[in-house]
């Protein structure tokens, strides 16, 4: 091996080959580190949040766009923010929750008084069989892998590389001032 690495040393252009080698492969794999080091939801996307929810008790089963809960015209309660500094969906659903989105995160937060007209007398421990999901639609993909729940009743799914699903089921405790967060990959 010595003889080889000294054979190499004394013929320059064997040298020059390597020394390109060499170069072309750190520049290959700074490219890749990179383009794999990037945040998962990229800042300035656009984003549109929709909501359904499933339940034996309100549904009879059925996955249903929340609009025809409430009785409102179809696609009346999405919203479509880009992603800042801010909350992207302050009070979003009448004022149920804020929902925050950063470039590794998403974060929900019940801004729902106990008292609140709309929501007050759903306050409860989620039963079973019961689905309260919201859809994430980016304008462009996004680099979104997994998330993962710091709340065990709630799951993050990924439908394509710009939808992906927060799905709030059995055992939440749907209250006042609830929150839960979803760290993503």
């Amino acid at each position: 091996m010595w003889a080889i690495f000294m054979l190499l040393l004394t013929n320059s252009k064997q040298m020059n080959f390597l020394k390109s080698f060499f170069s072309f492969s750190v520049l290959i794999l700074s490219i890749y580190s990179c383009g794999n080091n990037r945040s998962p939801i990229q800042k300035d996307a656009v984003v549109t949040v929709t909501n359904t929810f499933q339940s034996t008790a309100f549904t009879m089963d059925e996955e249903v766009a929340i609009e025809d809960l409430f009785m409102a015209p179809a696609g009346s309660l999405a919203a479509t923010a880009t992603i800042s500094e801010d909350v992207e969906f302050p009070a979003y659903l009448l004022n149920l929750y804020d929902i925050d989105i950063d470039r590794n995160s998403i974060e929900f937060t019940v801004v729902a008084q106990e008292n609140d007209p709309t929501y007050g007398e759903l306050f409860r421990v989620l039963e079973a069989n019961t689905f309260d999901r919201y859809y994430f639609t980016f304008d462009e993909a996004q680099n979104v892998r997994e998330g993962n729940s710091n709340n065990s009743s709630v799951n993050f799914k990924t439908i394509e590389d710009n939808v992906f699903v927060v799905e709030i089921t059995e055992g939440y405790d749907f209250k006042p001032g609830q929150n839960f967060k979803i760290s993503l990959d």
